[in-house]
């Protein structure tokens, strides 16, 4: 499936906000990984497709990972927005015939992150989240970092992220503190 056959799917599928945030991280993604030297069609279709299933209300992602046969931990359905990254993957594979266990990959991981992530992973994990769309704070730091050293994006990001889950006092998955540990020893200690 073609960039554009992606695009006009996604029409169907998600709001018109969701849609020009995916469009704006598959850019993002596609000059990160030209950056990089990561394979720029493969960064492109995990950018349009890794918020596939966002619109998708709860119970449509719960029957889904049933539906699909999804493995997952009691964890991750405690925390409702790690869903969607999942059932995406399924819908990326099953309804977009993505093949590419690297692209699905991306998907899955890219609201966790994950250790040992691949440069593609830290791609789309940090293309989500400094898309112009984006006003985090320090995200303008962030997008200027992210040129020089993934890594040390991926760090500035995971820390924002896990401090905010801390300070509203919601659940934090085991997989973004090992993400996170396993970066700040490639940034710190190596």
């Amino acid at each position: 499936m073609n960039i554009n056959s992606i695009k006009s799917r996604l029409r169907e599928m998600l709001s018109k906000e969701r849609l020009e945030h995916s469009i704006n991280v598959s850019e993002v993604a596609r000059d990160l990984a030209l950056n990089f030297g990561c394979n720029v069609t493969k960064a492109e279709i995990a950018g349009l497709l890794h918020d596939c299933a966002k619109d998708l209300d709860y119970k449509t992602l719960q029957a889904m990972i049933k539906e699909y046969n999804i493995k997952t931990d009691k964890l991750i359905y405690k925390i409702p927005k790690l869903l969607h990254p999942l059932v995406g993957a399924a819908i990326a594979e099953k309804e977009f015939n993505i093949q590419d266990s690297t692209i699905l990959k991306a998907i899955r991981i890219h609201s966790t992150g994950a250790v040992n992530m691949s440069i593609l992973d830290k791609v789309i994990y940090l293309s989500d989240k400094i898309e112009p769309l984006r006003n985090m704070e320090g995200v303008e730091e962030v997008r200027k970092i992210v040129w020089e050293d993934l890594d040390r994006a991926m760090l500035m990001v995971l820390d924002k992220e896990l401090l905010y889950l801390i300070s509203e006092g919601l659940l934090i998955h085991p997989v973004s503190i090992k993400a996170r540990n396993n970066i700040l020893n490639k940034v710190v200690y190596t």
